[in-house]
């Protein structure tokens, strides 16, 4: 095989040198050195093949270490609610769907209750409006829960006499009626007698579904991911759906990223029995850890914020999805058998949970190597920061979501709810600056979101917070490539630099170099894994 040496516009190693080499050189899909076109002209195998970046800008490609490959597909393939600011547009879009696709489910993804004039969610008979004769079910923003209507309410016998399960809500009027609401746990009522359950270990995302539609949507998850240079991901809620649709893609030849998995901590038990005990695959598919529930959604407005309100606004009704010392049990479990945790963690009590737990098992068995996360780290203390630099936890946020929501966290919770990831206490304390997206949750474009985190800048014109919170860009680039993969345990991607994967992102403008503001617009034209360019039929 000949080599293949890469020149003409700026190289960004993410190495901490800072070196801007004049020509990469890749050999069998590795990078085999860096620096001038000379010396890489003498180094290949052969005639190498030069490609001309003609101006363009190389980096390493994007690590996005908290996404959902299928459930992104599913916002993909549904109707696009984001746009809906009230209950007629839900109601509109679905329809125009339904005349579209006569004799199907209606299906939609998106909405947010706080974006929707009447400030309420959708409810059943809402969506009677759109067909009563046909299946409609929405998915809220934050992928923690549907809205049905009356026909599926029916088929899965939600009735007045189901009970709400632990770690779940089920939304009743004044006389005890579903009114079509359900989130987290009780989303397993939705999935059929043969589907997922999660029962309280988290938000069930799936509906019934054949293994055509599941290979479908998880083919759109894919692609829009390696679309936005994402070349490797950590997939954060493994269930057997997914599990079985990353090894039927992998066994097919269709699965081109590089991918970890957080296995649901529903199926811990099964893994005990298994005798895991370390990570399990290779370097493009690999069971990586165990993905936790303590709490629920900020957006939905079911997260555990310990009673936080402001401004006549009452205080949010959050829960648990264990008892702490449940939770503490099944992290303990988790790093006892050498598998890392990342556990959803939301509010200041569930956060201090995890990090008790952390510290506990930590005495008990060091396993200095294994590295625990908080997936979105919505509201830590100060002294909690400082513990998780203390005990290497790493928060795993999303700053987009500042974006889109801190307008209406800071009005329902004034000052606290201007702390909602707070990357410039993170970055100032030493803990890790980790970028990622929670696709479909916010769509990937790592450097988009390398602007929320510099910016904090709502959607409003607002800064959410302050300055103080706001990212450095150096760190925010390195939070959408090397932190993420070091956090991985990936020494091999995120970088440039010899014996590192060939996985690279080409880009039309310098994200180090641009001004902030055109960060959102700098575009993906080529991704390469492996040292090919990666082209989806």
């Amino acid at each position: 095989m000949s080599s293949t040496i890469l020149t003409g516009g700026p190289v960004r190693t993410m190495t901490d040198d800072g070196h801007m080499p004049e020509a990469v050189l890749i050999h069998d899909g590795v990078v085999q050195a860096v620096g001038t076109l000379t010396e890489m002209r003498r180094s290949a195998y052969g005639t190498p093949e030069i490609v001309d970046l003609d101006g363009r800008t190389l980096m390493p490609g994007f690590v996005d270490a908290h996404a959902h490959t299928i459930l992104h597909g599913s916002a993909i393939d549904w109707v696009d609610l984001s746009s809906a600011r009230s209950i007629g547009d839900v109601v509109r879009l679905l329809g125009d769907r339904a005349a579209a696709r006569p004799g199907e489910a209606v299906r939609g993804y998106g909405y947010d209750q706080s974006k929707l004039v009447e400030g309420r969610h959708p409810s059943a008979a809402d969506l009677d409006r759109v067909t009563r004769d046909r299946v409609v079910q929405i998915q809220h923003a934050s992928g923690h829960g549907y809205v049905v209507n009356t026909l599926a309410l029916r088929q899965a016998n939600i009735t007045a006499a189901t009970p709400t399960p632990i770690g779940g809500r089920i939304d009743r009027d004044a006389d005890g009626e579903p009114t079509g609401v359900l989130f987290d746990s009780a989303c397993d009522l939705l999935t059929g007698a043969e589907g997922v359950k999660v029962r309280n270990h988290g938000p069930n995302f799936h509906l019934p579904m054949t293994h055509a539609e599941i290979d479908h949507l998880f083919d759109l998850g894919q692609r829009s991911l390696l679309d936005a240079g994402i070349t490797t991901m950590c997939d954060a809620q493994v269930t057997q759906l997914e599990m079985d649709s990353y090894l039927r893609a992998r066994d097919e030849g269709r699965l081109r990223m590089r991918t970890e998995m957080l296995a649901l901590s529903s199926n811990l038990e099964h893994l005990t029995g298994l005798g895991m005990s370390s990570r399990l695959g290779d370097d493009q598919l690999r069971l990586w850890g165990v993905k936790l529930y303590a709490d629920g959604s900020v957006i939905a407005r079911t997260a555990y914020l310990n009673g936080h309100a402001c401004c006549g606004k009452p205080s949010p009704d959050g829960y648990l999805y264990h008892e702490p010392e449940e939770l503490a049990a099944l992290i303990t479990t988790a790093h006892h058998l050498g598998l890392s945790t990342a556990t959803h963690a939301q509010g200041p009590l569930p956060i201090g949970v995890v990090l008790d737990a952390v510290a506990g098992a930590r005495a008990e068995r060091p396993r200095t190597g294994l590295v625990h996360r908080i997936e979105h780290c919505g509201f830590p203390t100060g002294e909690q920061i400082g513990r998780m630099a203390d005990l290497h936890v790493v928060p795993v946020p999303q700053p987009m979501q500042v974006s889109l929501y801190g307008d209406s966290l800071m009005d329902e919770f004034g000052e606290f709810g201007g702390r909602f990831y707070p990357y410039g206490e993170f970055e100032r304390a030493g803990v890790p600056v980790v970028i990622s997206s929670d696709a479909p949750v916010t769509m990937p474009n790592p450097l988009e979101a390398v602007w929320a985190a510099v910016t904090r800048e709502t959607l409003g014109g607002a800064v959410s917070g302050d300055e103080a919170q706001q990212a450095s860009r150096a760190n925010a680039l390195r939070g959408v490539t090397v932190t993420p993969a070091q956090m991985l345990g990936r020494q091999d991607i995120g970088v440039i630099r010899p014996g590192s994967k060939a996985d690279l992102v080409f880009l039309d403008a310098d994200p180090v170099t641009v001004p902030v503001e055109r960060l959102p617009k700098v575009g993906v034209t080529e991704s390469w894994i492996g040292g090919e360019e990666v082209i989806l039929g």
